[in-house]
């Protein structure tokens, strides 16, 4: 970094000390200094030239950024030293990368034509919730407040985007419901949709694009928790040792006390991944296969049995904290991801572009914002025709 640049950098401590600094340079240092806390183990392990060589790549990158005033503009890294040691922070402001196995040197930018401006804007707390009696509310449009009242359950609308269930006659959270006979309602979000619920019990669901969780309004007379899933959530269990929480999807169980962890069972990607942040849950596949994980595993499956493997957590629920995060990810995965979220259709032109692509994006940008950052780095092209978008090397 040259002598201006430092100075900068200084200027810009010196302002957010102040209180005075703007958006784009809170957003640069704290992506920075946050930067060194992701995969920690592993930059401790790098001597002290590969450390400082990273540091100042990445200060460099972030800054070049808030020179050009542009969050998604790509900045290739020396990814073939460095390419998991850098943060989620970071990544978030530098853009989208490509991994290429192939090359042992960083790729060359090259001249593509522009996305075209769309006006498909990102999605956002959208759903509909239907009632044991049939009855469907459209969560996006009701007013906050009480929605309804179900055999002592009463349900609410949050101004946050959460839907709530509470005994009429008990304190919220409590697991100790009135007991009535059991109903089921169902909560469904649309493509460009998510929600999130506090079930009877005290536990959290947060649901993704495109996904339904079915559900009891009381577990009082039940003597297990258990919901249904299609699509993508992740959970916060309440604990209570005697009434064990179950989602069931397609070929799979979970057998939770208490925890945290994702399930993506969209069916368009060929198996169930389950993540565990936190606890322990026990997998039960349709095949006889079981599985107990551990936080930091996931499990993959898939009607050829079960996979178990150490992955990072905070990638996988990326989306619950509104990124769109990509490691080392195919084209076809990627857009089925933004085709749930922007409710468009995707359709490939020719051969289908075969790199791998890494780096994250805020899930609240334009999409015309989120394929910019994809096509610059000359391995994919789009344009869009009103909800459609068409792919092609």
């Amino acid at each position: 970094m040259d002598q201006l640049k430092k100075e900068h950098f200084l200027r810009i401590i010196e302002k957010y000390q102040a209180g005075n600094a703007s958006k784009e340079e809170i957003d640069f240092l704290e992506a920075y200094y946050n930067s060194f806390g992701f995969r920690k183990s592993y930059i401790d392990s790098l001597d002290d030239d590969r450390r400082q060589f990273l540091k100042d790549d990445l200060r460099n990158a972030v800054y070049e950024n808030i020179e050009n005033n542009n969050k998604t503009k790509l900045r290739f890294i020396n990814w073939n030293i460095f390419r998991w040691s850098i943060s989620a922070a970071a990544i978030v402001i530098i853009g989208i990368w490509v991994f290429h196995s192939s090359q042992s040197t960083p790729i060359k930018n090259s001249i593509v034509k522009p996305v075209v401006e769309s006006a498909i804007v990102p999605g956002g707390n959208k759903a509909i919730l239907t009632l044991a009696d049939g009855r469907k509310i459209s969560l996006t449009d009701a007013s906050n407040g009480s929605l309804a009242e179900q055999s002592g359950i009463k349900v609410t609308k949050a101004a946050d985007g959460q839907l709530i269930y509470t005994a009429s006659d008990l304190p919220s959270g409590s697991l100790g419901l009135k007991p009535q006979t059991s109903e089921y309602n169902t909560i469904e979000t649309p493509k460009g949709g998510q929600y999130q619920v506090l079930l009877p019990d005290g536990s959290k669901v947060w649901l993704n694009a495109a996904s339904s969780l079915k559900y009891p309004t009381s577990f009082a007379l039940l003597t297990e928790r258990r919901v249904e899933l299609n699509g993508e959530a992740y959970f916060e269990v309440a604990k209570d040792k005697f009434h064990p929480f179950l989602v069931k999807t397609i070929n799979q169980e979970v057998e939770v006390l208490g925890t945290h962890f994702n399930i993506n069972s969209y069916k368009d990607e060929g198996s169930i991944k389950t993540t565990l942040s936190e606890g322990s849950v026990k997998i039960k596949g349709s095949n006889g296969f079981n599985e107990i994980l551990k936080p930091g595993q996931q499990a993959s499956m898939t009607h050829d049995g079960l996979k178990v493997e150490n992955v990072d957590s905070d990638l996988t629920i990326a989306w619950k904290r509104n990124q769109f995060v990509f490691e080392s990810d195919d084209i076809q995965y990627i857009m089925r991801l933004i085709a749930r979220w922007y409710n468009v259709d995707v359709e490939y032109e020719g051969v289908i572009p075969k790199n791998k692509f890494g780096g994250a994006v805020s899930r609240f940008e334009n999409v015309s914002e989120v394929l910019k950052s994809l096509q610059s780095t000359g391995r994919v092209k789009f344009r869009i025709e009103g909800r459609r978008i068409f792919v092609s090397k």
